[in-house]
């Protein structure tokens, strides 16, 4: 273990040496901050492909612990402006995407275990195309479609659409078994998917998104036949269709509806359509609750809490080896609940309609639980139902009763947080027993 902690500190301490290396080059050769960041950018993917060759599970989760004190470090404000942070932060837009590129790395760690192409493919994915499409956009780009902090370029857009095919061909081609008519559809259906989610993510959740949803696609319907693959691709595209054309007439920014009907379409063919009726019916209650907000459209919030809840279910029966499916759908129940209360959280109703939310959710979990746990394929020794319901309505409570003078917007989080904090040493207590 001694040896895997150096390989760690070392592994950290080469990744100052790379920030402060292209920030010295950088302030010589006048390269823009953008130029910066995805010169970081793309030594850190290759950094992190080459890791599952040095290091353990243990030595990796002691170099993420190390590699995420060291991105605190690089915020620091001297640091941040005018030292070697500057070659990350320099750019002048609100992100996370260095944590959650560290979260995405550390997460298909733990999952992809004896799977290298599950973990590799998503990286390089993240690593290559989106530098390529960087690179294209910037210089070529003439044909502009986003706004705010997700402007992207149509020809920026179909340089990651082709690296990515490309890459995800190589991949799976040298790194896996997959036949080879199922790695060109895989590999289509992986770009595509892909290049969506790059376009459309924001505030740097890409670097989550991007290499989630990739290694989800991979492990799930890597063995598919061709004729599957093809429908899945056929109704997703569909399904950006629907989301484009209807979105204005629910009050919807279409960036908001493909995100969010993306979201649910990837966790239903994941999941499982059982599994997905209570996050359904956690969306609408979400519709629901909309409020006006600067910065970003709210529903996006919810898509937030679905990331959320699904990746820290995913990750933790994997983790523990216990299908987790059930608790996943409990903690949409509770988010479900909270959101209606939120929706009346001005009005004089709004403790009711937080009690009527949460009837309703545990109404729903009733009726589907016992489907739910067949599907999970093991049951918990305490009363499910009796669970859930008390976790859905201290949810529901918890926003209902929260003073007026707390921020109200985008619930989303903070309601998948609540019901995790509750559900997890549940989970906990049943998967050691």
């Amino acid at each position: 273990m001694t040896v895997q902690v150096l390989i760690a500190i070392g592994s950290v301490i080469a990744l100052f040496i790379l920030a402060a290396g292209i920030r010295r080059v950088a302030t010589r050769f006048v390269i823009g901050a953008e130029s910066q960041r995805k010169a970081v950018h793309v030594g850190v993917g290759i950094h992190a492909m080459l890791l599952p060759l040095v290091l353990t599970r243990d030595g990796f989760l002691v170099f993420a612990a190390l590699a995420a004190i060291a991105l605190l470090v690089l915020r620091l404000p001297g640091i941040a402006t005018d030292g070697v942070g500057a070659s990350l932060h320099s750019v002048q837009r609100r992100s996370w995407g260095d944590f959650l590129f560290l979260f995405a790395i550390s997460l298909l760690f733990v999952l992809s275990a004896g799977h290298p192409a599950l973990y590799t493919l998503p990286i390089a994915v993240l690593t290559l195309s989106d530098a390529a499409a960087a690179l294209v956009g910037t210089r070529y780009g003439r044909l502009r479609f986003g706004g705010n902090d997700r402007t992207k370029s149509v020809e920026g857009s179909v340089t990651f659409l082709v690296v990515t095919w490309i890459t995800a061909v190589i991949v799976l081609q040298l790194g896996t078994e997959i036949p080879r008519p199922n790695v060109i559809w895989l590999a289509t259906l992986v770009a595509a998917f892909a290049t969506f989610v790059e376009a459309d993510s924001w505030r740097g959740l890409d670097n989550l998104f991007v290499p989630v949803g990739v290694y989800v696609l991979l492990s799930t319907w890597s063995n598919s036949e061709p004729a599957v693959l093809a429908l899945i691709t056929i109704v997703w595209l569909l399904v950006l269709v629907i989301a484009q054309l209807f979105a204005p007439r629910i009050g919807m920014t279409p960036h908001a509806a493909r995100t969010a009907l993306v979201a649910l379409f990837l966790s239903t063919i994941v999941a499982a359509p059982i599994n997905s009726v209570l996050p359904v019916l956690a969306f609408f209650a979400a519709l629901a609750a909309r409020t006006e907000d600067e910065d970003i459209e709210p529903i996006l919030d919810f898509v937030a809490a679905l990331v959320l809840a699904g990746v820290v279910w995913l990750m933790i029966g994997n983790i523990f080896g216990t299908n987790a499916v059930a608790f996943y759908s409990a903690t949409f129940a509770a988010i479900g609940a909270g959101y209606a209360g939120f929706a009346f959280r001005n009005g004089r109703f709004r403790f009711l309609a937080g009690l009527a939310g949460t009837g309703i959710a545990i109404l729903a979990c009733w009726l589907l639980l016992p489907a739910i746990v067949e599907f999970m394929g093991w049951t918990p020794a305490l009363p499910l139902i009796v669970v859930i319901s008390i976790v859905t309505t201290a949810t529901a409570l918890t926003e209902v009763l929260r003073p007026r003078c707390w921020g109200n917007r985008n619930p989303g989080v903070r309601l998948a947080l609540t019901a995790l904090a509750m559900l997890l040493p549940i989970y906990f207590y049943e998967a050691t027993l």
